[in-house]
């Protein structure tokens, strides 16, 4: 049988010490006695015990050390009865700041579990490599996670995470994954397209082409394959990389005067407001129609002619449901 990871065998002590002696003040281990005596550095040592003492069950004595607080193990809620601890991870995993997008989706999901048996955390992974932030991972002990919009290369990591506690993925391109919740991407860029053509408007911005997003790659496979179905040539000149600057590749294809419409994903929505501001371009002559109105709205000039919702709110909510249940 393979050896318990280094973060188990600290709990398991610090465990085996509150069965034995919840009535009692019992010192345990420093953090350089821990990493003698089991073999570890010193900074999985700190955050073993840094977990353990944000969950109430150990409590530091300043000058005397870290001791078993017996009253809240005999007490907590979470002790009393069987919990979860649920951990909330985004994109690539190493978000350390939340627009209001994100913010939004937080608040969905927290609005969700709040009232059940749950812990919730949120993850800022430091690794890269697969192996080394699947160690990471184990360090927070979740016994589960819903990872929203994970990035390109997070894949593996899921699979390798999955080999121990459920993973459900929110928000993604959909590709048959059984504990996947996600819209289709596809048909949004299809009736996106299918909005402006049924209008007679051909020359149309796609702002916010990128290959390191699956859901933006699957809204661009629906765009063309809409114009496609109707025997229409879209000028591929016309579309937007992220990795660009926006507002002047806008603006001078604004300039141009072929332009007769503009699709924009949300977060770059703030770039084309600015483009058509500074020129005066008018949202009746040029619509705008954009996806995920969370960001959107904040402070917009450009009216939109249309919004669609590529990331219906029951997304985060059922992800929730479907991973405690």
């Amino acid at each position: 049988m393979a050896p318990l990871p280094a973060y188990m065998r600290i709990r398991r002590y610090v465990n085996d010490l509150m069965m034995a002696h919840a009535d009692q003040t019992v010192r345990i281990m420093s953090e350089r006695e821990l990493c003698k005596e089991f073999d570890v550095t010193r900074p999985t040592a700190r955050r073993a015990l840094k977990e353990l003492i944000d969950d109430g069950l150990l409590c530091v004595k300043p000058g005397l050390g870290t001791f078993i607080n017996s009253a809240r193990v005999k007490n907590h809620a979470f002790t009393l009865k069987k919990s979860y601890k649920v951990m909330v991870v985004f994109g690539n995993g190493r978000f350390v700041d939340l627009e209001g997008f994100y913010m939004d989706i937080l608040s969905r999901i927290i609005d969700r579990l709040k009232y059940l048996p749950v812990r919730l955390l949120v993850a800022n992974l430091n690794q890269a490599d697969s192996k080394m932030a699947l160690e990471e991972l184990k360090m927070y002990n979740p016994d589960g996670i819903i990872w929203f919009r994970p990035s390109v290369g997070a894949g593996e990591l899921i699979n390798l995470v999955r080999q121990r506690i459920p993973v459900y993925v929110a928000g993604h391109a959909a590709n048959g994954d059984k504990c996947g919740v996600t819209a289709n991407y596809y048909q949004g860029g299809r009736l996106a397209a299918g909005w402006f053509l049924d209008r007679k408007r051909r020359n149309v911005l796609f702002v916010g082409e990128t290959t390191e997003s699956h859901v933006r790659t699957r809204v661009l496979d629906g765009w063309h394959d809409e114009f496609s179905a109707r025997r229409i040539a879209y000028d591929e000149s016309l579309q937007i990389n992220v990795e660009c600057d926006i507002i002047s590749q806008c603006k001078s294809l604004l300039t141009r005067g072929k332009v007769d419409g503009i699709f924009s994903f949300g977060s770059e929505f703030t770039a084309v407001d600015m483009a058509m501001t500074e020129l005066g371009v008018d949202a009746g002559q040029c619509p705008v129609v954009f996806d995920e109105i969370y960001y959107a709205e904040y402070g917009a000039r450009t009216a939109p002619a249309a919004k669609l919702i590529l990331l219906p709110p029951e997304v985060s909510t059922i992800a929730a449901d479907n991973l405690f249940r």
